[in-house]
């Protein structure tokens, strides 16, 4: 029994004297922490990424020794979301994902990962997509000006030609003038602030969408809320004109589209509803993606250009906001833009101001 019980033992420190070394050898940080969070235990990373040393650090509080703004708040809060872009501390230049993962009782392990690479190769992406629309916008430019010179009554025979390539040379404008707008959301942390007017926001998208729908489509508009917000009047009505706009292409004549706002204590809530075709529930989480369709054939119909929910999250973001969307394939799609409270001006401030 002894040489059993000695053999297990020895058997139990290998392995976990090969996960430590495993855990040690991993490039990302690691750190155990306990419920006051007094570091326990962290591997060779964290000494990297995060300026831990040992064994001076071990029991000591995790924020006295790692100084990550933010930090303190973000475990006290549970750290549900992940804390993105984070400077290390211990090198300006390099940047840190932060994830909390709770374990045993009252425990929690924090998770740094190096993200810089991957935020610079997004960087030259991003750079790439802006120098190429630039680029781009004069020549197609040119080419939708001679198209427009052309009289197709002088040619009849090419009528249909023409028709297709000034369709075709506008749908690219659109295309470019789109990735000009998601690169400069891209590179803002944050945007111009004002008192966004609601009501007369709310009345402009209503007029958009009946010359839109020329009267294929009844349009209503349901206020049920008198607060304005802050933030980008452009944005925020370019990123509405998106929704509205797309309710519009894709509902069947004789469908109905509500706009509607509402604010209160909980928020506020801009939401475009319509009887169109709907969505498919697996199509639901990837629809903000650039250029991600649910149906090709029907979106290059509509002249859509497959970047108008991208813009729409990227402003929303900008504006500490969030999409929510409702669909079932055969009734109709509601599109909700969620506002957090701070975010709403009560229409007596508005008085005040003015």
């Amino acid at each position: 029994m002894k040489q059993r019980t000695a053999r297990r033992r020895a058997e139990l420190f290998g392995l976990l004297r090969a996960f430590r070394d495993a855990a040690v050898a991993l490039p990302d940080a690691f750190v155990a922490i306990d419920e006051h969070q007094r570091v326990l235990w962290f591997n060779a990373a964290a000494g990297r990424l995060l300026g831990l040393s040992y064994p001076n650090d071990l029991g000591a509080r995790l924020f006295d020794v790692v100084d990550i703004p933010r930090m303190p708040e973000w475990i006290a809060s549970g750290g549900a979301e992940a804390l993105t872009e984070i400077v290390a501390p211990t090198d300006a230049d390099v940047h840190l994902t932060l994830r909390l993962i709770p374990y045993a009782q009252d425990h929690a392990l924090l998770l740094a990962r190096d993200v810089s690479q991957m935020l610079r190769v997004e960087k030259v992406r991003r750079d790439f997509v802006a120098n190429v629309s630039h680029e781009l916008r004069t020549p197609l430019t040119v080419v939708h000006g001679y198209l427009d010179l052309i009289e197709p009554e002088q040619i009849p025979e090419y009528e249909p030609i023409l028709r297709e390539l000034r369709n075709q040379s506008r749908r690219m404008t659109q295309i470019v003038e789109d990735l000009l707008t998601l690169s400069r959301l891209d590179a803002e942390e944050a945007l111009p602030e004002s008192r966004v007017a609601m009501r007369p926001l709310m009345n402009s998208l209503h007029r958009d969408a009946e010359g839109l729908s020329r009267g294929r489509h009844t349009i209503v508009l349901d206020m049920k809320g008198d607060d304005d917000l802050r933030g980008s009047s452009k944005d925020l009505y370019s990123a509405f004109s998106n929704l509205v706009s797309n309710a519009v292409r894709y509902t069947p004549t004789g469908g109905r589209i509500t706009i509607g706002w509402s604010s209160g204590p909980r928020g506020g809530r801009m939401r475009v509803t319509d009887t169109g075709h709907g969505i498919a529930q697996q199509h639901l989480p990837r629809l903000t993606e650039r250029f991600y369709r649910v149906s090709t054939s029907r979106s290059r119909e509509s002249g859509g250009t497959g970047l108008g929910l991208s813009i729409v999250k990227h402003v929303l973001q900008l504006h500490d906001a969030h999409l929510e969307i409702e669909s079932e394939v055969g009734v109709g799609s509601t599109f909700t833009c969620v506002f957090e409270r701070n975010r709403l001006l009560s229409p007596e401030h508005a008085t005040e101001e003015a």
